[in-house]
């Protein structure tokens, strides 16, 4: 054994005799002690250094890893200890390195071509989409916050979607998780009872929603597709067409008709009657503060109501999508438009429900007069159930009839709509949802006629 060897174990045996209750003096005096028995063996130094840090002795551990790195600058632990990061052979202060990387990552943008906007760089093609707030990464839309995240070295957890740094990778693969506030990762189970409150819910990003909710994470996984087939239903109004990262749909899932009534009184409005409604009004907005997204107002549901859960998740992705594209063109929806979106998007999502449901309204009246009936367009806790029902059926029946009818007059009226919100323009959107619902009521007849064909299409 050589006599480093010996020095480290000596260091050791000394690190592992158990203190009581010591002084800050005598802790000093102890560290003094372990420091010069280490000598100059960086292996024994750092043991030291630990030992210094668990007593809560900073600047003295901090102290001591510097001197290992006089030692020996290359040396791993002393540098990470330190919060140094490797660049490009050289271990720099994190601050440091980060501006290194910064400068590194400028240049290769440069070379390739590529434009600053806001202070990111994006490819020539993707600068006016970079201008109104819309980036790209990787195929998917993302915000600035995200971009520049992304562009500083981190990356997507596997399963939430959630951004974290790349050195947590291997354990988020490993399906752990971060809880609280001190950085702890824990295993699926601890996480699990961690998020298990409505103070502390998941938040789960799918492709085209953001999820928030206190299930357990495997059935937060599963609400991604029902999700985001409610997105991929109502897109087929307005051509595919995504709200800008920053207004992307965002859910918060309830998990018991008790958490649902919490949330309706904490966040609704006379329309939380219904089992999903958006958070606030015009006249109180309700927005959540997101990471890396900002300030979005949610869509809310009750999952476990009965069997309608999946139908009011659908319902809440197309009224949070509609919100979102209402957002991007700086003004509101109509509330039947609104609910038209999500009605379509839950329940029009195959022939068979569609003729169900159909069947259901026209034993209820079905389609009365559409100019008064789009005029006093409301859900309340003063409404019946099946008038609830009724009010939402008959919204999705009409973007139904739009999108799936063969009345070119109305699709176009759509698309104007559709271009009004790319365009930005208040006005011209206004306009063109005025023009809307005028040629909706001009085909009330022909409304009729489509609501026999989807209760024909169901029994054929």
């Amino acid at each position: 054994m050589n006599m480093r060897s010996i020095l480290s174990l000596l260091v050791a045996a000394l690190l592992s005799v158990p203190c009581i209750s010591q002084s800050p003096a005598q802790l000093k005096q102890e560290l003094r002690t372990k420091e010069a028995a280490a000598k100059q063996d960086t292996d024994a130094l750092f043991q030291v250094g630990k030992w210094a840090e668990d007593k809560g002795l900073s600047a003295e551990s901090k102290r001591i890893y510097l001197v290992i790195l006089k030692l020996k600058p290359a040396n791993e632990a002393a540098n990470k200890a330190l919060g140094n990061e490797l660049f490009e052979g050289k271990w720099l202060a994190g601050k440091d390195a980060a501006i290194a990387r910064k400068k590194a990552l400028e240049a290769e943008f440069k070379a390739k071509g590529m434009v600053e906007v806001g202070g990111v760089y994006v490819g020539k093609d993707e600068v006016a989409d970079a201008k109104r707030g819309v980036f790209h990464f990787e195929g998917n839309l993302v915000t600035r916050e995200e971009l520049q995240a992304f562009g500083a070295g981190k990356v997507r957890h596997p399963v939430t979607g959630m951004i974290i740094e790349p050195k947590f990778l291997e354990e988020a693969k490993a399906r752990k998780f971060p809880i609280g506030t001190e950085g702890r990762w824990a295993d699926e189970k601890d996480a699990d009872a961690f998020h298990n409150q409505l103070e502390k819910p998941w938040f789960v990003r799918s492709r085209y929603c953001t999820l928030i909710g206190t299930f357990p994470i495997s059935k937060m996984e599963e609400l991604k597709a029902i999700a985001d087939s409610g997105v991929e239903r109502a897109w087929l109004l307005m051509g595919k067409q995504l709200p800008h990262p920053a207004n992307r749909p965002v859910i918060l899932i309830a998990a018991t008709d008790d958490e649902f009534k919490e949330y309706g009184t904490k966040f609704g409005d006379e329309t939380s009657a219904f089992g999903a409604f958006l958070a606030g009004d015009s006249e109180r907005q309700v927005k959540f503060k997101l990471e890396y997204q900002g300030e979005t107002r949610p869509a809310i549901c009750n999952l476990l109501h009965k069997a309608w859960g999946p139908y009011y998740l659908r319902h809440a992705a197309g009224l949070a999508y509609a919100s979102g594209l209402a957002e991007d063109a700086g003004t509101e929806l109509p509330l039947w438009l609104l609910h038209a979106f999500g009605g379509y998007a839950s329940r029009f999502d195959s022939s068979n429900d569609a003729g169900s449901f159909a069947e259901q309204h026209l034993a209820k009246g079905g389609v009365k007069d559409l100019k008064a009936w789009l005029n006093s367009f409301a859900l309340n806790g003063e409404m019946e159930p099946k008038e609830l029902d009724y009010n939402v059926f008959q919204a999705g029946l009409l973007l139904s009839f739009i999108a799936d009818g063969d009345e070119p007059k109305l699709k176009e009226a759509m698309k104007e709509v559709s271009d009004a919100i790319t365009s930005g323009k208040t006005k011209v959107f206004e306009k063109s949802l005025e023009k809307l619902q005028a040629a909706l009521i001009a085909k009330e007849v022909e409304l009729r006629a489509y609501l026999q064909k989807l209760i024909k299409q169901r029994s054929a």
